[in-house]
């Protein structure tokens, strides 16, 4: 086992295991590589999407969107854009640049 890593067990039915699989084989890494590997890409894609529906709900800023979601600001603006969800911009700070 990896330092650092700690055993987890789990449920998973037969055509994740056998997506698993060929994730693994196009990859040439063994399936607990291959699940980690996968793992990895969904906590990224959920906290982004978590990050988005929280800033869209006006829970958070788009600087703390950003850090939550583990991107720069301007790749989440990029995001954003995709969504089509409309950038809020503090007037306030607006008037004070002007």
């Amino acid at each position: 086992m990896q330092s650092g890593t700690k055993h987890l067990t789990g449920r998973v039915d037969q055509k994740q295991i056998q997506l698993l699989e060929k994730i693994s084989k196009e990859e040439k890494i063994d399936r607990s590589a291959a699940l980690r590997k996968v793992l990895d890409i969904g906590i990224r894609e959920y906290m982004k999407r978590k990050a988005v529906e929280d800033y869209r709900k006006g829970r958070i800023s788009v600087g703390r969107a950003a850090e939550e979601a583990e991107v720069s600001i301007a790749e989440f603006y990029n995001i954003l854009e995709g969504e089509g969800i409309p950038i809020k911009v503090d007037t306030g700070i607006l008037k004070e640049i002007v």
